[in-house]
């Protein structure tokens, strides 16, 4: 059994897990797809995913690996310099795919596991049960074009002159899907070292650091604990007026304690 894998004893309904895979289903049809829309589930726990055991297992006619909870990495490093992007509920890996052809580039991939992880396992008898209702494997398909458009906005953030800015825009974005409403702002409840987050924006760690004292000095976003960040609501109504941004770096200039990295 490969490190970080383990293959658990259950199974999951898929459309339990996730009940908007069953939107456009018939009622009398609902309860036929939740019996056969079952998948058998593995685990991956932090902090790494070997992935070599489920590669050489997956088949042509798999789907691929629906995410039903917690939270992983993929890391592309590119010489020294490395890149990541996140995978949460919902979202459908294939780590089959391409992680070892980049040859003779200096490319690496490798998964790191954030929060214990269920993944759910589309192969190909899935398929075939779930056959008599196309909208299931439809809007599950459907996850991965959303997952590009997403990336390309992502992208498109780390091209932004300043890190503070870069920041403040991914938290709108991962607070869209990770966020929870509160009096203070959006609390985005994500393990995010700054490690982790450099590697999202496109820049080193310590600019990372500096960049997040910039933002907590400003008061448009704070660390609470390890695990959970608050974007308030000055930084929400800032974002309307991305000019006032380029404010941020020409603050006061007194230092805040240093933001610990978890």
């Amino acid at each position: 059994m490969a490190d970080g894998l383990e293959r658990v004893r259950q199974t999951v309904a898929v459309i339990d897990a996730d009940p908007d895979l069953a939107v456009g289903l018939a009622e009398r049809d609902i309860e036929a797809a939740r019996h056969l829309a079952v998948a058998a589930v593995i685990e991956v726990r932090p902090p790494e995913w070997d992935t070599t055991a489920i590669r050489h297992q997956a088949e042509d006619g798999w789907l691929g690996l629906f995410v039903i909870d917690g939270l992983m990495i993929r890391r592309v490093t590119v010489g020294k310099r490395p890149a990541c992007e996140l995978f949460g509920p919902s979202d459908l890996a294939r780590p089959w795919d391409t992680d070892d052809e980049y040859d003779p580039l200096p490319i690496g991939v490798d998964w790191l596991v954030l929060k214990p992880t269920r993944l759910a396992v589309l192969d190909t008898a899935f398929v075939l049960r779930v056959a008599p209702w196309p909208t299931i494997n439809g809007r599950i398909v459907g996850r991965i074009a959303q997952r590009a458009r997403s990336l390309a906005l992502t992208q498109a953030v780390t091209h932004l002159p300043r890190a503070h800015a870069r920041l403040l825009l991914l938290f709108w974005l991962l607070a869209e899907r990770w966020g929870r409403v509160g009096p203070e702002g959006v609390h985005v409840a994500l393990p995010l070292t700054h490690g982790v987050l450099a590697m999202l924006i496109g820049a080193q760690r310590p600019t990372v650091t500096l960049a997040l004292q910039r933002l907590t000095r400003a008061g448009l976003l704070n660390r609470e604990r390890s695990d959970r960040w608050l974007l308030t609501n000055e930084a929400i109504e800032s974002l309307g007026h991305p000019e006032s941004l380029n404010l941020i770096a020409n603050g006061a200039s007194q230092e805040v304690p240093a933001v610990h990295d978890g």
